[in-house]
């Protein structure tokens, strides 16, 4: 591990400021879950309703692979179930500055892993595990859910031994196959400057001739089509994946919604309508904030509960606000 390589959270806390932790009743903080970098961490909040084991909702933030921490503003919203009878785990993973693909997806199945064989010490379920991502972080709780305990797309010299599988997954406007993303998403930054689509979550891209891709990567996808499969979730859905939540805007100027169409299509056609629902929202942008509301969180936690719960949640009520840390200087 090089010691002397910056934080991801000392990085970006000037343009994301942090939820505060404060205000849960049992915190779990930057809980190593690998040695290979300071960012393989990550954090366990508890809720104040339910009982032990808790049902756990695994939290990969957005940003490109390029910025963002395990606690930024922006992931606020995905983890309003903590107020529902979930804990929520939040994880630090290498961004590619730091380390190409797939290192990132690595480090999710680490985490997973991790947290599978800690769940007795952490008082969580091991058997209710879900995955919830947005853009960056949802490509990755795609593939986790599509590609559990498969050696070949995980790096087991990481962290301890487990089942990475998953029992659900939900990702928001994210990408499902990466070479037509690509083309997509390269010289739109003018657009999406105009228009603040993705504003602070995309930084850099469409800039020139490469894509945040090619940087992600470390190759031009559309050159290399074997390798950029190995980071599309649409070539790994196989008969027993998990059910999946799929959302997006229709007015996505930095990753098309058909991304998501694609997947859903893609999971309908090898495990049978009902195992994943797409749910589009016309005319919204990449980071929509209707999407992001707490209308469509409490409809977001009523799938969770019809996987965990059989949709009879004891512990629903309210949504509660996330509160933020005022911003630092």
């Amino acid at each position: 591990m090089d010691k002397n390589y910056p934080t991801n959270r000392s990085q970006w806390i000037a343009s994301e400021p942090e939820i505060d932790v404060s205000q849960f009743s049992r915190v779990e903080l930057d809980i190593p879950y690998a040695d290979a970098s300071v960012n393989q961490i990550l954090d366990i909040w508890y809720p104040d309703k339910g009982e032990a084991p808790y049902p756990l909702v695994i939290v990969f933030h957005g940003g490109a692979f390029a910025a963002g921490h395990k606690r930024s503003h922006y992931i606020k919203s995905m983890c309003k179930p903590i107020s529902q009878g979930y804990a929520i785990a939040t994880v630090e993973y290498r961004l590619y500055h730091e380390a190409k693909w797939p290192a990132q997806l690595y480090d999710g199945k680490a985490a997973i892993r991790f947290l599978r064989a800690n769940a007795e010490k952490y008082d969580l379920d091991p058997d209710r595990f879900a995955v919830w991502g947005n853009s960056a972080g949802g490509n990755v709780t795609q593939l986790l859910a599509v590609t559990g305990d498969d050696p070949e797309m995980d790096d087991l010299t990481l962290g301890v031994k487990a089942s990475s599988k998953v029992q659900a997954a939900i990702a928001w406007y994210t990408t499902s196959e990466l070479m037509s993303c690509e083309q997509f998403g390269t010289d739109i930054a003018e657009k999406r400057d105009a228009t603040g689509a993705g504003k602070g979550m995309m930084p850099g891209d469409g800039k020139g001739n490469k894509s945040m891709f090619s940087d992600l990567l470390g190759f031009m996808p559309l050159f290399y089509p074997e390798k950029t499969l190995k980071a599309s979730p649409i070539a790994f859905v196989h008969e027993d994946c998990p059910p999946m939540l799929l959302q997006h805007g229709t007015n996505d100027l930095v990753i098309d919604y058909h991304q998501s169409v694609y997947m859903k299509n893609k999971i309908d056609e090898v495990c049978g309508e009902g195992r994943a629902q797409l749910d589009l929202f016309k005319d919204e942008p990449h980071g929509s904030q209707v999407i992001k509301a707490d209308a469509n969180i409490a409809h977001c936690i009523d799938w969770l509960d019809e996987q965990f719960f059989d949709g009879k949640n004891p512990n629903r009520g309210p949504l509660k606000e996330i509160e933020i840390l005022p911003q630092e200087q």
